[in-house]
């Protein structure tokens, strides 16, 4: 049986299909009724579950939560778990975000790589064995959720209405193979400017910038009031030593700063630059009134533009997954209040409870921190039979060498019991998950649609 046969007989298929999907918005929406995300989610999941039954696979839509598609028998049931959400856009894209556009061999648009070309090579895969007339001694479920960049709430649904995988994998990630996965924290710090304001010096009217606490804000903008000749000269004499890129300008008795920093994924702040970060360095040498000084100096002395956590005691590192990350994803501050959302990826021998007690000894009493939400750190042992069979698909394929690492990133493998995240970004690829012009190659779409066709075939035959 030539398997590789039905492989290239939907190549073109799925590529067609890929761009079609990123053409719909699926960003997380306000809940409509039987939409839980909103419209664009439920959209996605509706054109994929559409498709599989064109595919004559099994079908299932959990009420717009989630999702899937199956074939084989069995017992056992092998998961493939993917997501059709994506986060927005941001800015600076030289393609539409949401055109699905072939430019020199790379497919553009938000969700090309993270993840709706992986899920729709993970069914594309599925399709090319069903016809093949392969025999499944496991059922294979390809798992869509649609929550997966704002709390995996479309994954909890699914568990406490489905089927658990016996084993499985999540292409949402990178090669070779991610058995460990960080813990995950997101919260806010928040405080009250309700007491009394100095007025010997600058007012902060508002300071806003950020989407996501899992991506690094490419924006932000303040808005503040005072006397207008001194905090002109503060700003231009800081631009010349703040590495950020800033607009100023005046509009009637406020002054307008905004800046522009470069997106990246939360779990990888390092590589971005953080417009919410830079601005609060730029805003250090504006002489605020209290509280909004004391604000400010937070920001810069606690956090500033590390991304290790050091000046919250929390720089912690492990043996097995590496340093702690820490990035601020979002502020959100007015004359009254402000709130500023953290997202920390730590190591995977702590423990949120420690990382959250460890921050609480380090901020000022006025702060509070609410809202916290604790993914606990994800590790399946390189022996287990997942492991070694992804290990004998990649390497089948690529000739490469496979081996295992741990990541920061979080994916949907992490919420059950042997399974662990595979591709689809290869080594020395970019990373362009929640960054503009956000793509995948054609080339590494077939191959991942090759890879994922070979390790099915290898846990069902």
């Amino acid at each position: 049986m030539d398997i590789e046969e039905y492989i290239s007989a939907n190549e073109k298929k799925l590529i067609e299909a890929t761009s079609e999907i990123i053409k719909i918005r699926s960003v997380k929406g306000n809940p409509l009724p039987g939409m839980p995300f909103g419209e664009g989610p439920a959209k996605a999941l509706n054109y994929a579950l559409n498709l599989a039954k064109s595919f004559g696979l099994e079908t299932k839509n959990l009420d717009n939560y989630a999702g899937w598609a199956q074939w084989g028998q069995g017992d056992e049931l092998l998961g493939i778990l993917v997501h059709l959400d994506v986060v927005p856009e941001g800015s600076g894209w030289s393609h539409p975000p949401y055109g699905g556009e072939i430019h020199h061999g790379k497919l553009y648009g938000r969700g090309a790589l993270d993840d709706k070309g992986p899920a729709m090579a993970a069914l594309f895969a599925l399709k090319a064995l069903k016809d093949a007339g392969v025999k499944f001694s496991r059922r294979v479920r390809v798992i869509f959720g649609t929550d997966e960049e704002s709390g995996c709430e479309c994954m909890d649904y699914y568990l406490q209405h489905d089927e658990a995988p016996t084993m499985g994998f999540s292409p949402d990630a990178n090669y070779p193979i991610i058995n460990g996965e960080k813990g995950i924290l997101n919260f806010s710090f928040a405080t009250s400017f309700d007491g009394a304001k100095a007025n010997n010096g600058a007012e902060l009217l508002s300071f806003k910038g950020g989407h996501r606490p899992n991506m690094v804000p490419d924006f932000a903008e303040a808005r503040i009031s005072g006397d207008m000749n001194e905090i002109k000269a503060a700003i231009d004499g800081a631009k010349a030593t703040v590495p950020g890129n800033f607009e100023v300008e005046q509009q009637g008795d406020e002054i307008v700063i905004k800046s522009y920093g470069i997106s990246a994924h939360g779990s990888t702040p390092e590589k971005g630059k953080n417009a919410c970060m830079l601005l609060a360095k730029l805003l250090g040498k504006v002489r605020f009134a209290k509280p909004y000084s004391d604000f400010i100096e937070f920001l810069n002395d606690k956090i500033g533009l590390d991304t290790s956590g050091k000046g919250l005691g929390v720089d912690f590192k492990d043996d097995i997954s590496g340093a702690l990350t820490f990035n601020v994803g979002v502020i959100d501050c007015n004359e009254d209040n402000a709130r500023v959302t953290v997202n920390i990826r730590y190591p995977i021998k702590y423990n949120g409870d420690k990382v959250i007690g460890q921050i609480r000894k380090n901020i000022p009493e006025s702060y509070i921190i609410e809202n916290v939400w604790d993914s606990k750190p994800h590790y399946v042992p390189e022996n287990s039979l997942i492991v070694q069979k992804l290990k004998e698909a990649y390497e089948k394929v690529t000739g490469e060498k496979a081996y295992c690492f741990s990541i920061g990133g979080g994916t949907y493998a992490r919420m059950f019991e042997n399974c662990v995240a595979f591709g689809p970004v290869f080594p020395g690829k970019p990373e362009l998950a929640h960054q503009a012009d956000e793509y995948i190659e054609v080339e590494d779409l077939l191959k991942n649609l090759r890879i994922y066709t070979h390790v099915i075939y290898e846990l069902i035959k």
